[in-house]
């Protein structure tokens, strides 16, 4: 049979169109050459993705791209690309990738990193900044409660020396769940039932949001489908398309168990506050407050609250442990600072938050921990509502950033970049601070909060923090590595994979620094 003419050039024309689009259209940002169909999903990491990223960045440029089954990442190692895409390209950066285990089937896509960008993070983000949105604000609303949790801290670590870290997340927890419910942890338990719930919250959340953790996040999305988990409905791509009978299928039990477990929390802890409330002995608490002034959903406040302990316990405490570690290293450096305490606060009182401006070196020594320890090393990615061809002048080659790509800046890699800051591998508080004609270093925080729309709301909260418990512990406590047989052990190299990410665990060794430091603690009183 004879093929139409008309057919012909129609079909020619059509190829010759596309052809050109593609010539037109620049190329994704360079990359490593992946394998039909799968792409690269033999180069996305699973543990270190932080460290994975920055060796990928060294091969194809500040800039590189991977495609995972259709899906394109992003990955940004230089501070000045991320600025310009996420800050000043910010309305096209500000959603969130739809993240199938995390947000989908495990609910955490009610939180505020997870929720896509529109009114509700502006509201809540307005409340998050009216709550600790200034320094003034969190001195006047907490400075008493974080002194108290403080002082309680340093108690405890005087009675039980020999386990920092696990009191480090006991007190973290307590000062975000009294800002969060007002709830105050059982004094005479050693695991809180509240504290273990958000506990487990967090570490869930932080390991199904690891780079390449799940086969579900991997597979290419599809039209929506509701999977059902017994009383929950939940909206999905994926699953329907990956048996779990199948080899990678178990994300489903995982999915039901952490859903489960993360709904109970929200739930749990918010009738809390209610009951509190109806019985008439509360505690001033943002669920509280917002409840009592009934002008905005329960459902949106109980998703912030959990946005509060979630966020802000892990995060301080992986900061603090590090911290800790830091100390242990650097004896001198230590040293340097309980020097500067005593000068200017004396050995009769505890530092304040009022203080740090009078204790630049200690000021300087917590930027210094925020630098040397990333907590969130790859951040929480953003994702593209366009096309965007980025160009870069300069005789860079454009290229094209395309939508719902995701976008992954690589904030361990900006704290450790010799270009911005002098052997970044050394701690070193001096590079934060103005001596002999030097200027100071880059101020970290603006990295590791985060870019544009979804900077952390509670950034300045967590230098408060960071700021009261180290100087606190500098003044009172000497730390040292831990020594065996007189032989000191070594630190583990490294920090553990995950979205929130702490030191690998280590020992060291947390004493009063004399007889008087013993007795302030005991007898001091917030």
């Amino acid at each position: 049979m004879d093929i139409p003419w008309t057919l012909i050039m129609t079909v020619a024309a059509i190829t010759f169109a596309y052809s050109l689009r593609r010539r037109r259209t620049p190329p994704l940002p360079p990359g490593p050459r992946g394998l039909p169909i799968v792409g690269n999903i033999l180069d996305v990491p699973t543990s270190n993705p932080w460290l994975n990223f920055a060796k990928l960045g060294e091969i194809w440029g500040e800039i590189s791209s991977l495609t995972v089954l259709g899906q394109t990442m992003i990955i940004v190692n230089s501070l000045e690309i991320a600025e310009d895409l996420l800050d000043t390209h910010g309305v096209n950066f500000s959603d969130r990738p739809v993240m199938a285990m995390a947000g989908e089937l495990m609910g955490f896509k009610n939180t505020l990193p997870l929720v896509q960008y529109g009114d509700r993070v502006k509201e809540e983000r307005k409340l998050f900044h009216q709550l600790f949105g200034n320094s003034t604000s969190i001195i006047t609303q907490f400075g008493p409660l974080l002194r108290s949790e403080v002082h309680k801290f340093l108690q405890s670590l005087l009675g039980k020396p020999e386990d920092p870290l696990k009191l480090i997340e006991r007190m973290t927890g307590a000062i975000t769940l009294r800002i969060a419910y007002g709830y105050n942890i059982d004094p005479n338990s050693e695991q809180d039932v509240f504290l273990e719930m958000f506990n487990t919250s967090v570490s869930n959340f932080s390991r199904a949001t690891a780079p390449g953790a799940f086969l579900v996040d991997i597979i290419p999305s599809r039209e929506s489908n509701i999977v059902d988990y017994g009383s929950f409905q939940l909206n999905t791509w994926q699953v329907c398309y990956w048996p779990e009978w199948l080899p990678g299928g178990g994300f489903h039990t995982i999915a039901k168990e952490w859903s489960r477990q993360l709904h109970v929390t929200v739930d749990t802890s918010f009738e809390y506050v209610k009951e509190q409330i109806a019985t008439g002995n509360v505690e001033p608490s943002f669920a509280a407050n917002l409840l009592e002034e009934g002008l905005h959903e329960e459902y949106l406040i109980k998703w912030a609250a959990i946005t509060i302990q979630g966020g802000g316990a892990d995060t301080s405490a992986a900061q603090i442990k590090a911290f800790l570690l830091a100390m242990s290293l650097y004896p001198e450096v230590q040293a340097a600072a309980q020097g500067e305490i005593d000068a200017v606060i004396g050995t009769d009182s505890l530092p304040d938050i009022s203080d740090r401006e009078r204790l630049p070196y200690v000021n300087a020594l917590c930027k210094e921990v925020l630098r040397f320890h990333v907590s969130v090393p790859t951040g929480v990615p953003h994702r593209a509502r366009e096309d965007l061809i980025y160009d870069r002048g300069e005789g860079a080659t454009p290229a094209l950033i395309p939508k719902d790509s995701l976008i992954i800046a690589n904030t361990w890699k900006m704290a450790h970049d010799p270009e911005i800051y002098a052997n970044p591998m050394i701690f070193d508080p001096t590079r934060f601070l103005e001596t002999n004609g030097k200027g100071a270093e880059l101020d970290p925080t603006k990295i590791l909060f985060g870019f544009g729309r979804r900077i952390c709301p509670g950034r300045l909260l967590a230098e408060t923090i960071l700021f009261l418990t180290c100087s606190a512990i500098l003044s009172v406590f000497n730390i040292s590595k831990a020594r065996e047989n007189g032989i000191a052990v070594e630190r583990p190299l490294g920090q553990t994979t995950g979205t929130m990410s702490h030191p690998l665990p280590f020992k060291c060794v947390v004493k009063p620094r004399n007889d008087r430091a013993a007795a302030l603690i005991q007898t001091s009183t917030p």
